[in-house]
């Protein structure tokens, strides 16, 4: 193990060695897989009674709606791992480690809060705390941005299943948020960090450790801070989280932040979660809120390049109207805007119309729909979110015509109408096109097919 690293926790955390000896030793230890429920989907309880019939067991942990999740030895002649069970297809759950799930908790307080906020997660990938917040803050609007392109893939794909419509994706660098001088009322901020955590994988990657490097991240993490700081508005709160233990990316960053701009804001909550004690992965976790501005450089109220975002005609109106009408569609609780010919779905609320003239988004949802020569034509992402009560309803049969289905197969049955909504165990699965009387067109996304 680096001696360096040893010595660096031992100066900073551990004068008794008996201790530093038990933290080094739980370095390497297996830590259990956990799952966390989307709750706008699915009640916990129900949860782990479905699991339970795919032979996994769910036992709590210190968060809520947060399961150690185990497998029971079972022999089925259908493979169903974990990633690619019904119910992790259909966005009941979210394979999430357990210190991850914690920051959102704890800037939520634990509530689920239905006002309609503006919230910037501002370093959202791979999803995981953006679609949480989703879950805590079900009618804000959440901006996820992402610093590099080249993770906004997979941030896109984790969002997209879990089928969250109020989240739009950014890529601005820590500069460009700077110049949103007091837009938001609440901020995440995951900072990128030397990924300590990554050793409860690969212990051997311990070696590499240094502090050069942790104070070169430390010295970025203090610039994102400080744009994140100027982006929020005064009395609200932010969240602060590393995957680190060490002091450097952690208490002083805050600390430094805090002495440059003394009184802007204070501490109201502060933890550092350990594997020898929590039984977790590292993390570090801190709750700020915001006394005073930092920066009275307004940025002027400019407009951007989302014009292709508009209001819906009276003639689109009128074309979804009917469609609504014919299937029984309910779109009471949702704003309508045209994209590019797309029709997006939103939760009613006017928190995005602002900053919709500020941000180039470069990933929109919900998107429900085209209207092409006068007609609406639904999308595959309908019926995940919406009830059509008088569409065609298809039950897949059993087990082995539902693998068939999610690897792509079509399915062959008499059809009275060209949509319909395929069902299994009384979960919506999909809304399926028929590509004739006899056939079900499967135009799963691909990334989402079992193998």
């Amino acid at each position: 193990m680096n001696e360096k690293f040893i010595e660096y926790f031992r100066k900073n955390f551990f004068e008794n060695e008996d201790e530093l000896k038990i933290f080094l030793s739980s370095l390497s230890k297996h830590l259990k897989k956990t799952i966390r429920v989307n709750t706008n989907k699915i009640w916990s309880d129900e949860l782990v009674e479905r699991m339970k019939n795919l032979w996994y067991d769910l036992n709590p942990t210190f968060s809520k709606n947060v399961f150690y999740i185990e497998r029971w030895e079972n022999f089925d002649e259908i493979e169903r791992r974990l990633w690619f069970s019904l119910e992790h297809l259909m966005w009941y759950f979210y394979i999430q480690e357990l210190w991850a799930s914690s920051s959102v908790f704890y800037l939520s307080d634990w509530v689920v809060d239905k006002k309609p906020y503006l919230i910037l997660d501002m370093a959202s990938s791979p999803g995981w705390k953006t679609t949480q917040l989703a879950e805590f803050y079900p009618n804000s609007f959440i901006v996820a941005n992402e610093f590099s392109r080249d993770r906004t893939a997979q941030l896109i794909a984790n969002i997209e299943r879990m089928w969250n419509e109020n989240i739009w994706i950014t890529c601005y660098n820590w500069q460009f948020i700077w110049r949103l001088t007091e837009t938001f009322d609440k901020i995440l901020l995951d900072a990128p960090c030397s990924w300590e955590w990554i050793w409860f994988k690969a212990i051997e990657t311990l070696r590499y450790w240094n502090l050069k490097n942790v104070k070169k991240i430390a010295d970025l993490q203090e610039k994102l801070f400080e744009s994140w700081l100027n982006a929020l508005k005064v009395w609200w709160e932010m969240l602060y989280s590393t995957c680190t233990m060490n002091k450097i990316e952690d208490e002083w960053v805050v600390g430094n932040i805090m002495n440059k701009y003394p009184g802007s804001f204070e501490i109201s909550f502060e933890k550092r979660f350990w594997p020898h004690i929590d039984n977790t992965w590292w993390f570090f976790v801190c709750r700020i809120k915001k006394l005073s501005s930092i920066d009275y450089r307004f940025s002027p109220k400019f407009e951007l390049c989302n014009e292709d975002i508009k209001e819906l005609s009276n003639n689109d109106r009128r074309i979804i109207e009917k469609f609504s009408k014919e299937k029984w569609l309910d779109l009471e609780n949702h704003s309508l805007l045209n994209y590019k010919w797309e029709i997006l779905a939103m939760k009613s609320g006017n928190s995005y119309k602002e900053i919709q003239k500020r941000l180039y988004f470069i990933r929109l949802w919900k998107k429900i729909g085209k209207i092409e020569k006068w007609e609406f034509t639904p999308n595959y992402y309908l019926w995940r979110d919406f009830e059509l009560a008088k569409v065609q309803k298809y039950d897949i049969k059993d087990q082995m015509e539902l693998d068939n289905f999610l690897r792509w197969m079509e399915i062959w049955e008499n059809l009275k109408d060209w949509i319909v909504q395929i069902r299994f165990d009384n979960i919506n699965i999909w809304l399926g096109f028929a590509s004739n009387s006899w056939r079900i067109k499967n135009i799963f996304p691909k990334l989402w097919l079992r193998k």
